[in-house]
């Protein structure tokens, strides 16, 4: 997403995939160098580089990691990386055309620009487009919001493990956790998540760091949550099985539908009970227990 007062042009770059690949293909664009993406339709991720020396050499690479998704077990389908040249404007004014606040259970993702009446119960999570990468946009994260409702205990901890944007580990001090900890191995992340809970009103009561599951020494946590992709949640489980406290659950999420079976025999493997499968579209999320574990009262 085009940063304000920078270069006079831009280049805009459409990937077209299946749709069990556009987060990958996502995340492709964000390492590029795009402080985050659109999702304009099912199959197809968007993003914009400075139209530069290195903007060709980019979008080639691009088109090469794109076309080597399968090697990751994700059918890419057409593959097709395709850029235009775009002039700079108010990017705000653009970004208004497509996002929303939307309404996920109690929590409302909105920008700032945005005004948002709140019913009883509600919290609104305020994220600027062209701000990060994660905006309550995308199915995978929706999914975990609804999980978080549904999981969060009172004043419990929670540990959002790839925190991205920060939606996650925000929405979970609205709702009232008594501590969170976000961590993210993206470098370039952290700052960002860290810029969006402190316009939430959070900086102080969420502790955002560079790192990932085997970075995090606290344990006791009530929730943990995983909104990333099948292999990392699969390799995180046995750890986090650990660290959770009694009755606490961890949500794994980021999963393309056609591979939650795959996961949840992972999950079952390492030690966990499933206790059950959100679904939206091609996604799910999946929220398991330590086998033997009741779950805890809310």
């Amino acid at each position: 997403m085009p940063p304000h007062g920078q270069p006079d042009e831009w280049i805009r770059v459409s990937i077209q995939v299946t749709p069990a690949a556009v987060e990958a293909a996502g995340e492709l664009l964000r390492a590029a160098g795009c402080s985050g993406w659109e999702n304009p339709a099912p199959d197809t991720v968007a993003g914009y580089f400075p139209a530069d020396g290195r903007a060709e050499e980019r979008i080639a690479a691009l088109q090469e990691q794109v076309r080597a998704l399968d090697q990751y077990g994700l059918d890419p389908g057409p593959a097709l990386v395709t850029a235009q040249a775009v002039p700079a404007r108010a990017w705000e004014e653009v970004w208004k055309e497509y996002f929303r606040p939307a309404r996920i259970g109690r929590v409302i993702v909105a920008p700032t620009s945005e005004k948002v009446t709140l019913g009883e119960g509600e919290v609104v999570v305020r994220i600027d487009p062209g701000m990060a990468f994660g905006s309550g946009a995308h199915a995978t994260t929706r999914l975990c919001l609804l999980a978080l409702q549904q999981e969060l205990r009172a004043g419990g901890r929670v540990l959002d493990l790839g925190t991205g944007s920060g939606i996650l580990a925000i929405a979970a001090s609205l709702l009232g956790a008594s501590h969170v900890l976000a961590v993210d191995n993206d470098p370039e992340v952290v700052p960002i998540a860290q810029e969006n809970a402190d316009l939430n009103g959070k900086a102080a009561e969420i502790t955002i760091c560079e790192g990932d599951i085997t970075t995090v020494e606290e344990s006791g946590w009530d929730l943990v949550l995983a909104n990333i992709a099948p292999g990392p949640v699969l390799q995180a489980a046995p750890r986090v099985a650990g660290m959770l406290a009694e009755g606490g659950a961890y949500v794994g999420a980021g999963i393309p539908a056609e591979r939650a079976s795959e996961v949840e025999a992972g999950l079952t493997s390492a030690g966990f009970r499933v206790e059950r499968v959100l679904r939206e579209a091609e996604w799910v999320a999946i929220v398991a227990r330590p086998a033997g574990a009741a779950a805890a009262s809310t």
